[in-house]
């Protein structure tokens, strides 16, 4: 689900994504699904004030939860500027950069400090940096990509990012054929066994509502 509002003055985007798969696995003597090859959840919201044609202020946030990560909820808050390189109706591509606090909350896993499974919060500042892209290829097809890139104040080594894309074709005025793209990456993940990437990959119908 997408939601944006535009004004002259300003700017408010909403965005959720979920996905659950299994592979038909029995469960574990636990009860817990076994098979399960993803669960995540992916919801972020922002708002962009004008200041003029070009340079806005914005705020945001961010919320991952992915359940083969031993990720409870990762969020991320964002204040900063951003600037209108690109301002057309058939291309925008704005560039943004502010300071972010970062909450991640695990659960369940083993860690170097305690390798029988503990549960993990790590509170985070850092900066962001960021764009955001839209083009219309036709009146009926539009690409969208959004990129932020969160490097962690508190260790130079270490630094997240997130990445959406969308490709969306209308076949009438309310339907149409999307592809998605989404990829999540963090540099040291506290729990063991579990992998910094997590992407996905989907396709299928689009409804929209406009007004």
């Amino acid at each position: 689900m997408n939601a944006d509002r535009k004004t002259l003055a300003d700017e408010i985007k909403v965005y959720t994504s979920s996905i659950y798969t299994t592979n038909g696995a029995t469960t574990t003597s636990a009860g817990a699904p076994a098979g399960v090859t993803a669960d995540a959840i992916l919801a972020g919201v922002r708002y962009n004030r004008n200041f003029n044609q070009k340079l806005f202020v914005f705020g945001s946030g961010d919320f991952t939860h992915d359940a083969l990560q031993d990720l409870n909820l990762r969020s991320i808050y964002t204040g900063g500027f951003g600037w209108h390189a690109i301002n057309r109706p058939s291309t925008t591509f704005d560039v943004l950069a502010g300071v972010n606090y970062t909450r991640e909350s695990y659960s369940g896993g083993a860690t170097v400090a305690a390798p029988n499974g503990t549960n993990v919060g790590r509170n985070l500042p850092g900066l962001t940096a960021g764009e955001v892209f839209m083009h219309k290829f036709s009146g009926s097809t539009t690409f969208t990509e959004n990129l932020e890139f969160y490097p962690d104040l508190s260790d130079i080594n270490q630094y997240r990012f997130s990445l959406d894309s969308g490709l969306v074709t209308k076949i009438n005025k309310w339907l149409g054929w999307q592809t998605t793209f989404s990829d999540r990456y963090v540099t040291d993940p506290p729990i063991f066994g579990t992998k910094s990437n997590d992407v996905i990959l989907s396709t299928g119908l689009n409804i929209a509502f406009g007004h």
